[in-house]
């Protein structure tokens, strides 16, 4: 794909979400779109990160995230947001266009919170610092991130999912990808299980038959294998993440959330990582 071509696209992108999602916090004009081969990418982060979000801290590892494995990073900005894009040449247009609305995702959802908590979640947790230096506020600061990373990389890939993808499909079509997901759901890989476990929710939560699904996962066995070890356990906790989420998508703005919603989903997730690592490995 050319670079006329991205750039055609990611305009055709924000219009359509302006057009679909409800009562957007900015216009067209808000929205900056830059471009940059992968070498380029953790440098124009941190120019786009002082020109737009000044107060956000990139640490190392975020910066290495960009630079070496993300397709796009959103900077939400009081005034203006910016989205950081990688050049790919070989990439099809609907993914590159679910990479877009994603990222768009993330900059309507923080500004929204933005709005009720003072930007508490965006500009703390959502950049892993914290603000206070004690070591018991670190450490609950931190376990806060782990929900926050899990909730916002969720809602943006379901909004992104939606607004792409509208074909409805079962979940009989998306289980492989979904049990794929699972497995990556442990305790040896932090990043990767909140990420995995982030793509599998808005993939099970964008199915047309989603609530039946979800009425199976209270009958222990239809998931994980009830005579296996810890296969109880494992759906048990499944099903306390899916319906924690689940509770909060019934809300009028499921994208306005607090810091007990996002405690409570650490916790959950947690423990799901935990006994799903000892099932998988039983």
């Amino acid at each position: 794909m050319k670079l006329s071509e991205m750039h055609k696209l990611a305009d055709e992108t924000l219009d359509l979400f302006l057009q679909t999602m409800p009562n957007p916090p900015f216009v067209a004009s808000d929205i900056v779109f830059s471009f940059a081969r992968k070498s380029e990418m953790a440098s124009r982060a941190q120019e786009l990160c002082s020109l737009y979000c000044p107060e956000k801290i990139l640490n190392d590892s975020q910066l290495l995230d960009v630079g070496e494995s993300v397709a796009a990073n959103a900077f939400i900005g009081r005034k203006k947001s910016a989205v950081l894009v990688r050049i790919i040449n070989k990439i099809n247009e609907r993914d590159f266009r679910r990479i877009i609305a994603h990222e768009l995702a993330h900059i309507y959802c923080g500004l929204k919170e933005v709005k009720v908590a003072e930007g508490h979640f965006i500009d703390t947790f959502g950049s892993g610092t914290t603000y206070d230096v004690s070591q018991e506020d670190m450490e609950y600061d931190g376990f806060l991130v782990s929900g926050y990373e899990v909730w916002s990389e969720f809602i943006a890939q379901y909004y992104a999912i939606k607004l792409i993808d509208t074909k409805p499909y079962l979940f009989v079509r998306a289980v492989d990808y979904i049990s794929k997901f699972m497995r990556d759901v442990t305790v040896d890989e932090l990043h990767l299980s909140k990420s995995s476990f982030s793509m599998l929710l808005a993939s099970w939560f964008n199915c047309s038959d989603f609530n039946e699904i979800y009425g199976y996962l209270s009958e222990p066995g239809t998931f994980m294998r009830a005579d296996e070890l810890y296969g109880l356990e494992t759906q048990k906790a499944l099903h306390g993440c899916v319906e924690h989420i689940h509770n909060q998508m019934q809300m009028d703005e499921p994208y306005i959330i607090n810091e007990e919603f996002i405690y409570e989903l650490s916790f959950k997730f947690n423990f799901f990582r935990i006994v799903n690592s000892y099932y998988l490995g039983s």
